[in-house]
């Protein structure tokens, strides 16, 4: 077995590095091997960088054309009842034996991986070409690339490195991962003895390719749905259509007389029109009167969450693994990359501005009513048929939309998470799993959004009640989230999260961090919701400043001079002032640990909330006229749609890619540029074709959470038949 797992691999590593290796003749009663060799001399570091390394180095070839026929008997004797290694040994010698003639056999060798610069940098992923490896045809198999997977922890300056060494390598199509694992294991086995040490082959991987892609019933489901939202959605765009042309027509008549209020069918359908809901899209103006800023503020912030996935989710396609933390490190221009996991907490704050102004505003009209059963049913119609249908394409249809090396093994691709845990998501619970376990792990803010807003119609009812008990309450619990990071920070011990972006660059090595529920809910001060609600609670505080000020707060001129200069300084501190730690890959003293992790979130949201105060009551000047310019109007309405899509797009760029990026700022910003621009054209489709119609038919088929009648139509006959009274 050894001396055939040498012969057919090592073979194939001759002639890669220009060796003439061999002419077989092969018949029943002589069999002869003549051997031309150069000899190959690569660099010594080289050679004792690793033992994985040594494969490639001099020597090895010596001795090993002269035992062919001896390794080809030594392997039918040992072969015993495996037929998985008997046809990947008759496909490996029909290979073998084609190299010196057959195209098919030289596009299978010259597609194996090999050896590069910059080993010392991490570039150890050697993927060689996949497509030159399947479009090879033998004669009764193809080409059929894997990917083997070396240890390293044990290596000399290989100790950094996030993902293992590899190779991309070719092999007969018969050849089964374990027949792959059992030849590199002896190849390693034999080489590490007699020369280096240990050198242990992890895994080996062999993707699947479009064609064997099996067909499942989320792709049934999946096209299905996509059918009959199409249909829906033709449907309710030819109605308006034609409602708008007979109404153009019978336009002095319709001025006469009463409108005629559509029937329940009628205006379900028209909920679906894509005319009505494109314009309301795209319309520049604003419902949200002084609070418009809030839109420029919502826009921003997502803009600032696609450019961290970009850099963190990027670095699965970097060649060079240990560039980009020098390279993510080496200037303070890039804290705000590092640092962009603040803007989650703009939309926690956001979110609690937004249910404690307009739910305070509902309580006066109601004189303190609330159905919370209906509010609960409004939130959960308003987000999830978009994103069930996002995570349901995510399972099926998205997996026929992309090939390559990396991307039926990309560990979070959705259709592979998914499977079993996508319930979580539409539970909005996938946050209290491990971080691996997360059915598309960039929407763990929705689930905590959705628990945080279970508490506030009882925070809002005590508040409209008792408003000092109401404002205690959320002080509160402000103050006990705060204290709930810094005790786990303790326990940990736990850094501050940009160190934590900074030592492991990278969005899988990051989540791979927490792999078990007991370190989930022992270390986790990201996800957990407890973890989270200061930041909501200064939101809800604000948006109730807001309503008891109705947005028009008397602040003295040196207050505001204070309060911004205030404000933009704690906002530079937080984002730039962990550089010199971050650049050197230092921790901070425990203590400051747990004061930061104490404090950081709950300052910015401070900062974040004077800064919507002042704009909002008059002291904002040129933020306010930026943040309410009327371009960010339209782009807001696509945020909650452009969050589900957006990660989705780079995981399709990046993971269908046949090899590897360097890591430069050019690459970078055009996929930045690209990526946001084709999320936010798939964000407008979705929120035409999904979102906007769900919206407009709760509306429809659901009272409104006032309690009022709860669609236009009622409310202007109501109006009308007053004025005729």
């Amino acid at each position: 077995m050894r001396f055939f797992c040498e012969t057919n691999l090592l073979l194939l590593l001759c002639f890669f590095y220009g060796n003439n290796c061999l002419e077989v003749v092969d018949d029943s009663s002589q069999k002869t091997v003549e051997k031309q060799s150069t000899e190959f001399k690569p660099n010594e570091e080289f050679i004792a960088f690793s033992p994985f390394m040594q494969l490639f180095s001099d020597g090895y070839f010596d001795d090993i054309l002269g035992t062919v026929v001896q390794a080809v008997k030594s392997l039918d004797e040992n072969m015993g009842e495996e037929p998985d290694m008997k046809t990947c040994r008759r496909q490996w010698l029909t290979f073998i034996n084609d190299l010196q003639s057959q195209p098919y056999a030289l596009r299978m060798a010259d597609s194996w991986g090999r050896k590069q610069s910059g080993i010392l940098d991490g570039n150890v992923e050697w993927m060689g070409n996949y497509y030159e490896c399947i479009e090879a045809k033998g004669p009764d198999f193809n080409g059929k690339w894997c990917q083997a997977f070396m240890d390293h922890k044990h290596e000399p300056n290989m100790d950094q490195l996030s993902r293992p060494p590899s190779v991309g390598i070719c092999v007969p199509s018969g050849c089964s991962e374990n027949s792959i694992k059992k030849i590199f294991r002896e190849i390693l086995s034999f080489k590490s003895n007699i020369k280096t040490g240990n050198t242990t082959l992890l895994n080996v991987q062999c993707p699947l390719t479009t064609e064997q892609l099996e067909w499942s019933a989320a792709d049934t489901l999946g096209i299905a749905v996509t059918c009959v939202v199409i249909v829906l959605n033709l449907i309710g765009t030819f109605v308006d259509f034609i409602t708008r042309r007979n109404n153009t027509k019978d336009n002095y008549a319709t001025k006469s007389q009463p409108t005629k209020r559509p029937r329940l069918l009628t205006k379900m359908v028209l909920c679906f029109s894509m005319i009505s809901n494109g314009e309301k899209l795209l319309t520049t103006n604003s419902s949200g009167g002084s609070l418009g800023i809030l839109n420029g503020i919502r826009f921003l912030s997502t803009a600032w969450v696609a450019l961290g996935h970009v850099f963190m989710d990027g670095q699965m396609g970097i060649a060079y693994l240990l560039s980009p933390k020098r390279y993510l490190k080496s200037k303070i221009v890039f804290m705000p990359i590092i640092n962009f996991y603040y803007s989650v907490d703009t939309f926690f704050l956001l979110g609690g501005l937004l249910v404690s102004y307009l739910g305070m505003k509902q309580l006066t009209t109601t004189n303190g009513r609330m159905n919370i059963a209906l509010t609960y049913i409004h939130r959960f119609i308003r987000i999830t048929p978009a994103y069930a249908y996002v995570i349901l394409f995510s399972m099926g249809i998205l997996k026929w939309l992309g090939s390559g090396p990396q991307w039926s093994n990309y560990p979070l691709l959705p259709h592979y998470v998914c499977q079993d845990v996508w319930w979580t998501n539409l539970l909005y619970v996938s946050n209290f799993f491990p971080s691996l376990n997360m059915c598309m792990a960039w929407c763990w803010y929705l689930a905590v959004d959705m628990q945080f807003y279970l508490l506030t119609p009882f925070i809002l009812l005590a508040t409209y009640r008792w408003p000092r008990v109401g404002i205690s309450l959320m002080v509160f619990i402000a103050i006990a989230s705060m204290a709930v990071c810094g005790i786990l920070s303790a326990l940990g011990p736990i850094q501050p999260f940009a160190l934590i972006i900074s030592q492991n660059i990278g969005l899988l090595n990051i989540l791979s961090d927490i792999p078990t529920y007991d370190m989930k809910f022992r270390y986790d001060i990201y996800f957990l919701p407890w973890a989270r609600l200061h930041v909501y609670m200064i939101g809800m505080l604000t948006g109730y400043v807001l309503f008891a000020t109705k947005g028009k707060l008397t602040i003295p001129k040196w207050l505001v001079v204070l309060g911004w200069l205030a404000s933009a300084g704690s906002c530079f501190a937080i984002i730039f002032g962990l550089y010199p730690q971050t650049s050197t890959d230092t921790d901070l003293d425990t203590g400051l640990a747990i004061i930061y992790n104490a404090f950081e979130r709950p300052v910015y949201g401070l900062c974040l909330s004077w800064m919507i105060i002042a704009c909002t009551s008059g002291y904002g000047g040129p933020v306010t006229k930026f943040l309410n310019w009327k371009i960010f109007n339209p782009l807001s309405r696509l945020t909650f749609s452009f969050y589900l899509v957006h990660c989705l797009v780079l995981i399709v760029y990046l993971v269908n890619r046949n090899n590897m990026i360097h890591c430069q700022t050019i690459d970078f910003i055009f996929t930045y540029i690209g990526s946001f621009f084709i999320s936010l054209a798939l964000a407008f489709l979705l929120c035409l074709t999904i979102e906007w119609p769900t919206m407009e038919l709760a509306k429809v088929l659901l009272p409104s959470k006032r309690g009022d009648p709860s669609n236009r139509y009622e409310k202007s006959d109501q109006k009308k038949l007053l004025k005729q009274r």
